[in-house]
C-alpha cells in the first residue's frame, strides 16, 4: 500500500502522538476520495477507507502487544498496554478533529450528503435528561449500547484481526458530527463567544466519550491479542491460555470504565452542554 510505504508503521507506532496527525491525514484523504468517487455513499465509504488505511499501524502494534502479553497480570498488564491504547487514542482524536472541523466549515447544503448516516444515527438517540425514571432509563440504554459495541470490538478483532478499527472509525465520525453540530448551533447564539462554545462542546463530549473509546480500544486489543495467539500457537497451547486470561482481565477493566463513562454521560455531560 502506498500510504504504508510513505509512513513506516513501526516508526510511527514508536511515537504515539504522531498517530494524531496520521489520523488527520488518513481521514481527510478518505473523505475527499469518498466524496469524489462514491458521492452517494460517502458517509459510509469514508469510514471504511479510514479504517482500511490504519490496518498496517494497528496490526504492527497489536502484534507487539501479543508477544509480551502472556507474562503480565492485572495492573502490570494495563501499564504494559498503555502505549497501544495511547496509539488508538491519538488516532481516534485525529479522526474526530477532521470530522467536526469539516462539519463546522463545510456549506450547510453539503452536510446531509457527506454525513447522512452519522446524522441519522444521532437523530435516533434519545436525550438523557428528565425525571428520575427517564434518567435511569437513559443510563441503562447507554450501558446496553456500549456493551454491544464492546462485544463487537472484541468479536471483530478476534475474527478479523484489526476489524474493530471500522467500529472505532464509525464512532469517531459520529462523535465528530455531534461535536460539530453543537458548535455550529452554539455559534449562532450571539451571547456566547466562539472560544466558549468550542471549549464547552469539546469538554461535554470528550469527558464521557474518551473513557468510552478507551474501553472500546481495550476490547479491540483483547480480541486481537487472543486472535494472534491462537493463530500462532493454537487453541490448546499454553500461550493462548495465557493470552486468554490477559484478554479477560482487559475486558473486565473495559467494562468498569464503560460503567463510569455512562454515569458521566447521563449526570455530568448534559450540564456542560
Amino acid at each position: 500500500m502506498v500510504l504504508e510505504a510513505l509512513i513506516n508503521p513501526k516508526q510511527a507506532t514508536g511515537k504515539p502522538w504522531e498517530m494524531y496527525f496520521i489520523g488527520i491525514l488518513y481521514s481527510l484523504l478518505a473523505v475527499g476520495l469518498s466524496y469524489w468517487v462514491f458521492r452517494s455513499y460517502v458517509s459510509i465509504v469514508m469510514v471504511s477507507m479510514t479504517a482500511i488505511a490504519t490496518i498496517p499501524f494497528i496490526y504492527t502494534a497489536v502484534q507487539t502487544e501479543e508477544n509480551r502479553s502472556n507474562w503480565l497480570q492485572n495492573f502490570s498488564l494495563l501499564r504494559s498496554h498503555a502505549k497501544i491504547v495511547t496509539i488508538f487514542l491519538f488516532l481516534f482524536l485525529g479522526f474526530v478533529t477532521v470530522y467536526f472541523t469539516l462539519f463546522i466549515f463545510l456549506p450547510a447544503e453539503t452536510l446531509p450528503q457527506i454525513f447522512q448516516a452519522q446524522i441519522e444515527a444521532i437523530t435516533n438517540v434519545n436525550g438523557s435528561t428528565g425525571n428520575f425514571i427517564s434518567v435511569w432509563s437513559a443510563f441503562s440504554k447507554i450501558i446496553f449500547n456500549n456493551a454491544r459495541i464492546l462485544f463487537l470490538c472484541v468479536l471483530f478483532s478476534f475474527f478479523y484481526g484489526v476489524g474493530a478499527m471500522f467500529i472505532l472509525s464509525w464512532n469517531a465520525s459520529v462523535m465528530g458530527v455531534a461535536i460539530g453540530d453543537t458548535i455550529r448551533e452554539g455559534l449562532r447564539d450571539a451571547a456566547a463567544s466562539g472560544l466558549q462554545v468550542v471549549s464547552t462542546s469539546l469538554l461535554g463530549y470528550f469527558i464521557h466519550g474518551l473513557p468510552e473509546m478507551i474501553a472500546f480500544f481495550i476490547g479491540g486489543l483483547a480480541g486481537g491479542i487472543a486472535s494472534m495467539a491462537m493463530i500462532k500457537e493454537g487453541i490448546h497451547s499454553e500461550k493462548f491460555m495465557g493470552a486468554g486470561r490477559d484478554a479477560l482481565n482487559l475486558l473486565c477493566f473495559a467494562a468498569v470504565l464503560l460503567f463510569f463513562a455512562a454515569l458521566i454521560e447521563v449526570f455530568v455531560s448534559p450540564n456542560i452542554l
